[in-house]
């Protein structure tokens, strides 16, 4: 039997637009379990791989002081991002089945994730990133053994940024900074004893500006530049926000994420999606164009 894989992903507020395409994708990994904890009721696609556990906010809110022992009165959701390393150690019992937990977004569409993470590469690190020079935010997975689960508790003052009401990029540079002192290489020994690394990019999360089409068809995510490469996800953060787009080259003073000058962003019924595929581009969720998705495919 092979290693058992579970995601974990918090979610508070309305579900995006497009989280019936999220499911979608969740679906065709069969041998991963999906946990998402929300304060709204499930999304209208269901998959027997995903669960959802449905909890208000201020109740999962004193279900994580109460783990961590900290107060958490100023939480807010946006502000679980930093708190994703400890998700493992807070959710233990519901997870203890599982030999690696991942944790990510819900502005992802997934490939095949174990044609890319399968049992020898898993065998081989006790995390594995799909960033080169971060702990990728988006999609990280860890090996659910105690020296794993508890390895935030090693970042000093992890109490205060837990506490503390607004992002400070643990997740992603804290926890990175604590497995590698600074030291990069796609593969790596950790600067934590026996804690072994792979942080290898996968080219997941094009910039705001990147005009590429992204093509989801029978669990296979491709893109028109590379139609025989697979990708393990597509990261559209860029696409639908502007939090960070500050941040990215050449992006201009006040410029708007592509979907948010869009009068919609899904342009298609998820039930088409499941038979016929779709399109991830700056112009939202679309019907793959056959002409287009043909030619690069090179039929």
């Amino acid at each position: 039997m092979g290693s058992k894989l579970a995601v974990v992903i918090p979610w508070f507020g309305p579900w995006p637009v497009w989280i019936d395409f999220f499911v979608e994708s969740c679906r065709w990994n069969r041998s991963i379990r999906w946990f998402l904890l929300s304060d709204q009721a499930p999304p209208e696609n269901r998959a027997s791989n995903v669960t959802h556990e449905r909890i208000a906010f201020t109740d999962y809110r004193d279900l994580l002081s109460k783990a961590l022992e900290i107060p958490l009165d100023q939480l807010q959701p946006y502000k679980l991002c930093d708190l994703r390393p400890a998700l493992p150690f807070v959710h233990s019992a519901m997870l203890r089945d599982f030999d690696f937990i991942a944790t990510g977004d819900l502005d992802v569409i997934y490939g095949d994730i174990r044609s890319f993470y399968d049992d020898r590469l898993l065998a081989a690190y006790d995390l594995l990133s799909s960033h080169r020079d971060r702990v990728s935010g988006h999609f990280t997975v860890m090996r659910n053994d105690e020296r794993m689960v508890s390895a935030f508790r090693r970042i000093r003052g992890w109490q205060d940024v837990f506490s503390a009401p607004d992002y400070r990029n643990f997740d992603e540079r804290a926890f990175f900074n604590l497995l590698t002192k600074g030291r990069r290489a796609p593969f790596r020994k950790s600067a934590e004893p026996e804690i072994r690394c792979c942080f290898r990019e996968a080219y997941s999360t094009p910039a705001a500006t990147d005009r590429m089409r992204w093509y989801w068809k029978d669990g296979r995510l491709t893109n028109e530049f590379y139609p025989h490469h697979p990708f393990m996800y597509l990261h559209f953060m860029s696409w639908h926000s502007d939090r960070w787009l500050g941040e990215q080259p050449g992006a201009a003073p006040g410029a708007q994420a592509p979907w948010q000058r869009l009068p919609e962003i899904v342009q298609m019924d998820w039930r088409d999606a499941r038979k016929n595929g779709f399109m991830i581009s700056p112009q939202g969720i679309t019907r793959i164009e056959p002409r287009i998705y043909g030619a690069a495919e090179g039929e």
